[in-house]
């Protein structure tokens, strides 16, 4: 089960999200009712009365962003079924990330209310210092709706091997902020949103591709017969057909400058992993290491 699938898998519990929605209703109804049965007996406690009503804005609205969570999932689900398409996770990461906002947003209402103060009021005074702040964080701003986008386009999702502009390696996490991908190296690069909609994007996920690509350079003076590279490449590759399709290799010339020709060797892998495709990279380094000395 790869990373989407799991947290697809740990995302779409609706039976579990359906009994946490009904205690909500449980606990919100009894609630409302002492607000209007006991009317007089909150406005002689006002500091009570301002804490329950503050609970019982908080539980309405999440009731209703649970609720349409669900609605979207399980038609997303039902959607996914019926066609007899794969489930992406960006679509579900995204609902999630809405819901998650939107809750903080009632969060902050909600303790409003309960210090006693009135939000209408404090939206009107910070007007002019929101527009501020709107101003000095845009890119925060437009990174967040870049995410957005990114998630409900269902082009990228987690799991996903991508290589945008230099960066390379599996999507682990998509946030209203950034892409966190894991790269080759094991080390954790994030790539802000906006950089996906300016850069060239290459999803070999999303073609379920196997092919492996490996650059490298060497010096003039040590550089051999493009063939009998090839014909070297090739029989090395050829020695772990556990791992390399055989005969799947290609080898390019990039470049010829001064000092140096610059390669690029393509092969595709039996299996799509990291692991097996890290492997073999060094295999083929390694030889080139010999090649050059």
């Amino acid at each position: 089960m790869n990373s989407q699938q799991e947290y697809i898998q740990r995302s779409i519990h609706l039976k579990k999200d359906l009994l946490i929605l009904v205690i909500k209703i449980l606990v919100f109804i009894p609630i409302t009712y002492t607000l209007i049965e006991y009317e007089s007996y909150y406005n002689d406690k006002r500091v009570l009365q301002r804490l329950v009503y503050a609970l019982n804005v908080f539980l309405s609205s999440n009731i209703i962003i649970s609720t349409v969570r669900i609605i979207l999932l399980s038609w997303y689900k039902r959607r996914s079924l019926y066609f007899h398409t794969s489930s992406r996770g960006s679509f579900v990461l995204g609902i999630n990330r809405i819901a998650s906002v939107l809750n903080a947003v009632v969060i902050i209402f909600s303790l409003m209310l309960a210090f006693g103060i009135n939000p209408r009021d404090f939206l009107t005074s910070i007007t002019i210092v929101a527009a501020a702040i709107a101003l000095i964080f845009k890119d925060y701003i437009t990174n967040m709706i870049s995410g957005l986008i990114i998630m409900f386009s269902d082009q990228l999702t987690l799991g996903d091997y991508v290589k945008i502009g230099e960066y390379q390696g599996q999507i682990i996490d998509i946030t209203l902020v950034n892409i966190v991908i894991n790269n080759d190296d094991d080390d954790i690069v994030m790539v802000p949103n906006n950089f996906v909609f300016t850069t060239n994007i290459v999803n070999q996920s999303f073609q379920n591709s196997r092919k492996v690509s490996v650059e490298f350079e060497l010096a003039i003076n040590h550089t051999m017969d493009r063939e009998d590279l090839k014909k070297r490449l090739n029989d090395l590759l050829n020695k772990h057909s556990n791992e390399v399709l055989e005969n799947s290799m290609k080898l390019k010339v990039l470049a010829v400058q001064k000092d140096v020709v610059k390669y690029k060797v393509q092969f595709t892998l039996t299996n799509l992993g990291k692991t097996q495709s890290q492997f073999i990279k060094n295999i083929v380094l390694n030889e080139v290491l010999k090649i050059g000395n």
